[in-house]
């Protein structure tokens, strides 16, 4: 019964969260002329910098003919560059640029801002209680995909 409950809170929590960066986080990134999914994009590239189009493609989940086009469209508006691999030269990675780099911390800041009374109220031991349970979560994630 735990893991079934486990899995339907999972989901409902999935969707509440989808919502949720749908009506606070979206509206900004249009604001600054991206979408959410480019906006996730640029998240991705700047945490693991140097993936190929492929190993980005399948780790954000988008298939690979929607992936080229949301990458040339970051490309072409100089928020990420694609670099010819040294060892492989038919391969190329894939980087965020200083620009890019820029946008994001001025959506972040933005989106902090926005959410600055929303959190108004909370206390540290909250935030940190949440944080635990994002790591418990990404362990869990982890085992998943192996």
């Amino acid at each position: 019964m735990y893991v079934d409950e486990f899995e339907r809170e999972l989901v409902i929590l999935a969707y509440d969260l989808k919502n949720l960066l749908r009506e606070c986080v979206a509206p900004v990134c249009l604001e600054y002329g991206i979408t959410l999914q480019q906006l996730h994009v640029l998240v991705m590239l700047q945490q693991q910098p140097g993936v190929t189009l492929s190993e980005l493609s399948q780790r954000a989940g988008i298939l690979r003919t929607n992936f080229s086009a949301i990458c040339r469209k970051l490309e072409n508006s100089g928020l990420i560059e694609r670099k010819r691999n040294n060892q492989d030269r038919r391969a190329c990675e894939l980087f965020v640029t200083k620009q890019g780099r820029e946008l994001l911390g001025v959506i972040a800041q933005t989106v902090r801002q926005k959410n600055k009374q929303l959190f108004a109220g909370e206390t540290p031991e909250t935030f940190a209680t949440i944080m635990e349970g994002f790591h418990a979560l990404e362990s869990l994630i982890a085992k998943a995909r192996v």
